[in-house]
């Protein structure tokens, strides 16, 4: 009897030292994948045009994951090549377990860029500054003793050009926004974007969203997911 009463409270210690002291490192990073690092190519847009990016920066505040606030110093510009792995924002070390609770908000995206079609360039350069929140990410973070588990950012730059806000399967379109060129000067600009009209652009049920800006300003709110293709639930910050 006093051998197994010694086993059982070696295991209950064993066991017990593992459930409380195990940690793992999490590091959080943003990616643009490859649309924005080397462009959307003319195969992927629906009118053929191409489009690169010389410039995608974003700012990325309030993170939460694993439980855990991760702070962000500076901007990222996700058009600098990462070789893949995006990049990295900041790290913690936490307990070991599956996460599901992560959360974070954009609240700033420059873009500057480039878009060409037989011969023909456009530039724009254009500034959002509506902060979006996104939580409920589908996603779950696995998190191991000694492991580093990454949590990733993954900004969709292709929903700027979507012609349509609620459909699940948008076509990827410049040629209104090159139409919006009134001057031919080959810039796009916001004040050409605001007194444009969104044509046959689908809006759905924002019945606010009437010119190219504004149309724009409403894509670029659903620009953030999780680890690739994971979807938030999105919503602006007043």
């Amino acid at each position: 009897m006093h051998t197994k009463f010694s086993v059982l409270l070696t295991s209950i210690f064993f066991f017990g030292a593992c459930d409380t002291n195990e940690e793992g490192t999490i590091r959080v990073t943003a990616y643009g994948e490859s649309f924005i690092e080397n462009g959307i190519p003319a195969s992927n847009a629906d009118d053929a045009w191409e489009i690169t990016f010389q410039l995608f920066e974003v700012t990325i505040e309030d993170i939460a994951v694993a439980g855990t606030s991760i702070p962000v110093s500076s901007a990222i510009d996700l058009s600098v090549s990462s070789s893949g792995e995006g990049h990295e924002l900041g790290s913690a070390s936490v307990s070991a377990g599956d996460y599901t609770n992560a959360s974070f908000t954009i609240t700033r995206i420059a873009v500057d860029g480039t878009a060409t079609k037989d011969g023909d360039t456009k530039t724009f350069s254009w500034v959002f500054h509506q902060p979006t929140r996104y939580t409920e990410c589908e996603t779950t973070t696995t998190v191991r003793e000694t492991n580093l588990a990454t949590f990733q950012i993954t900004v969709h730059a292709d929903h700027l050009f979507y012609d349509s806000l609620v459909s699940e399967d948008p076509k990827i379109l410049f040629q209104a926004l090159a139409d919006a060129d009134t001057n031919a000067d080959d810039a796009i600009t916001q004040s050409e974007l605001t007194a444009t009209g969104i044509g046959a652009y689908d809006p759905g049920n924002e019945d606010d969203v009437r010119d190219l800006w504004g149309w724009l300003v409403a894509q670029s709110q659903t620009l953030g997911h999780v680890n690739e293709e994971g979807h938030c639930r999105a919503a602006p910050v007043n």
